[in-house]
């Protein structure tokens, strides 16, 4: 850290002290995790990196390209440093930010030596990326800050807010993103490669039972699980299963692969304050199979879901039941799993009880899009829309 004091410092220097204004950042207890060596230099490009694009953005025209992340009908809302840098996406909508970047990242070689940034941002797979839309803030609202991930908290940082030709120091948080639009520059996602698909059942096995084909239609999460630097929510859900040994006629559980979903952050901030107009009141569209062949034989599964993160290990069990053919019998078990994150809830689904309430709503039934609304959690609600394929 004192080596990027020193950086810092140089660069200020150099920039004139009437263009950079900095203010102590609150004390808070962030339960900051202790930093590898490598993990200090990913934290100090980063902050590097941060200031740089605070310097950009005050040029309008690449304030103008960057502005599309922000725009109330976004289709992304992120930019990875590589296609900024190599890609054609960063030559044809984000030329002059590209340029800019490029410039100032040249200009500071003498400033402490960022020569290779640039080459660090896009090796590391770093990307900047804007948590909410313009629509959060109110209209007109041009003046950026610019944060990085301190890497040791998920909670909050120093930013950089260009007002005009002046540089200023601030404190970032959710508290301060409900207010001011900010643009953070993030490393690459902590499960870039998590396993993708589902373990589905073979819908042919079944024969003279209708096929039932079930997917997670709609979710909505109404917590942030963690601080603004959390990013997107990296919604993990899985399916345990009871499977069945003919021979021995002993039944296990199982857990299928997990179904990922990248929930947005700005619908999970809409479902938090439940707002019904913007980022559809936090409902977002998933339509993933969950189970594409639920037989009558699989009498209870179960469903889990967390959201992902980087910490120790932990078990979940549930009970999972098996009926074999032609009897009147249910053999049960437990099913057992770990996973790494915020637990937001696992619930036990009997197969009788679940197609007799998916489209016939009880008294106190929530229905979205003419499905009942599960819950895992008070907070995790899904739609399961079903079919028969069979």
């Amino acid at each position: 850290m004192k080596n990027l004091a020193y950086v810092l410092a140089i660069c200020l220097i150099a920039a004139g002290c009437d263009k950079y204004e900095s203010i102590n950042s609150a004390d808070a207890d962030l339960n900051s995790t202790i930093l590898s060596a490598t993990d200090v230099i990913l934290k100090e490009n980063l902050d590097r990196a941060a200031l740089v694009m605070a310097e950009v953005i005050q040029d309008e025209s690449a304030a103008g390209e960057l502005f599309s992340l922000f725009s109330d009908g976004r289709q992304a809302y992120e930019l990875s440093f590589r296609d900024l840098i190599e890609a054609p996406k960063g030559e044809a909508s984000f030329k002059n930010l590209k340029e800019r970047f490029l410039k100032e990242c040249s200009a500071s070689q003498s400033k402490g030596g960022w020569g290779d940034l640039v080459q660090f941002l896009v090796k590391k797979g770093s990307c900047i990326y804007v948590p909410y839309p313009a629509c959060f803030y109110p209209k007109g609202a041009r003046s950026f800050t610019v944060a990085a991930h301190p890497i040791d908290n998920d909670i909050e940082n120093k930013g950089y807010r260009a007002d005009g030709n002046r540089i200023t120091e601030v404190l970032v948080n959710e508290e301060y993103a409900d207010k001011n639009p900010v643009i953070l520059i993030m490393p690459e996602s902590e499960e870039k490669n998590a396993s993708k698909g589902l373990q589905a059942d073979d819908a042919g096995a079944a024969k003279g039972d209708p096929v039932y084909e079930v997917r997670i239609g709609k979710i909505r999460c109404a917590d942030f699980c963690g601080g603004l630097f959390e990013g997107t929510l990296e919604l993990r859900i899985g399916r345990g299963y009871p499977d069945y040994n003919v021979t021995t006629g002993e039944v296990k559980g199982s857990f299928s692969t997990l179904i990922p979903v990248d929930y947005p952050r700005d619908y999970a901030k809409a479902a938090v304050n439940n707002w019904t107009v913007y980022s559809n009141g936090g409902w977002y569209y998933t339509n993933a199979i969950w189970d594409s062949n639920w037989r009558s034989t699989k009498a209870q599964q179960c469903i889990l879901v967390y959201e992902y993160d980087k910490v120790s290990e932990v078990s979940v069990s549930a009970s999972v039941g098996y009926k074999p053919e032609d009897t009147n019998y249910t053999l049960t078990t437990s099913v057992k799993t770990t996973y790494r994150g915020e637990f937001l809830g696992i619930a036990e689904w009997d197969r009788d009880w679940f197609l007799a309430t998916n489209k016939s709503p009880g008294i106190y039934d929530e229905v979205k899009d003419g499905w009942v609304v599960r819950k895992t959690c008070p907070v995790l609600k899904l739609t399961t829309p079903l079919r028969i394929i069979n």
